[in-house]
């Protein structure tokens, strides 16, 4: 469970590293299981030997699949999004994707309307990551909307993006690293504008994505415009009998049937 102070710092900066959540062993276990995803993503597929983005993720293996109920990721989720979360997906990345070993700022949710509509991402990282060798870099309470419209001119993600835009490199611009060991975890508002640079050639982690319980068809279009729909959900979480995956995917069933939306085959 989260502390009222913990509580109170990812409203206000949007973001929270909680230490050692998973012991050694344990990392070891989910290691073992997303290089198996890995692997099999990359006999399928042998160009992707740079850099691998395999979604869904965590639904491809039970021992992954349990850690969105886990009461280690489940319970913060649930104070922080409140009783009627939903399922936003889950992803596995291994490598960088591009040949300068960096991702310029940048926010997932850039400009969305409704900034107060929180989705939350989490990711485990299965090595240690320093400010210049990968970690995550963000921008501690961009999900504010002021604060947030005033850094969307960071959003083209180009090379001199951020010099053209504050004077520095993107390197340089202040942030707050996200500095981890295996068994930590990260949890960040989408909307949070963020950085990687220097990543290490091996850099992978897994990630969960969140979201508030959606009320409006407004909301649920904008988690569809992100494939975080009922129509995205793997059959492992749309067919589970698990209460705690039920309760995080009947939600978007039920938007799905109120809007006549086809289930995918």
């Amino acid at each position: 469970m989260l502390t009222e102070q913990q509580v109170n710092h990812f409203g206000t900066f949007g973001m929270l590293l909680l230490r050692q959540l998973f012991s050694p062993a344990e990392m070891e276990e989910i290691t073992a299981e997303a290089e198996a995803v890995w692997r099999e993503d990359l006999a399928s597929q042998p160009e992707a030997q740079g850099h691998q983005h395999v979604v869904p993720f965590l639904e491809k293996r039970p021992l992954l699949a349990r850690l969105p109920e886990d009461d280690r990721i489940y319970l913060p989720i649930q104070q922080l999004l409140g009783p009627g979360f939903v399922w936003g997906g889950s992803e596995g990345n291994k490598g960088s994707f591009n040949e300068t070993r960096d991702h310029q700022w940048h926010s997932d949710r850039a400009g969305q309307i409704a900034l107060q509509y929180t989705r939350i991402k989490i990711m485990i990282y299965l090595q240690a990551m320093t400010k210049d060798t990968g970690a995550l870099r963000v921008i501690p309470g961009s999900h504010h909307a002021a604060f947030h419209q005033e850094l969307l001119r960071l959003q083209p993600q180009q090379q001199q993006t951020s010099r053209a835009a504050f004077g520095v490199g993107g390197p340089e611009l202040c942030c707050h690293p996200l500095e981890v060991e295996p068994g930590d975890i990260v949890l960040f508002n989408h909307y949070l504008f963020h950085a990687v640079y220097g990543k290490q050639e091996e850099r992978s982690y897994v990630a969960m994505k969140f979201a508030a319980e959606p009320v409006t068809e407004t909301q649920i279009e904008a988690l569809r415009a992100h494939g975080q729909d009922a129509s995205a959900l793997d059959g492992a979480f749309r067919h589970s009998q698990r209460p705690r995956i039920r309760g995080m995917v009947d939600k978007l069933l039920e938007w799905e049937r109120e809007l006549g939306v086809a289930a995918p085959g």
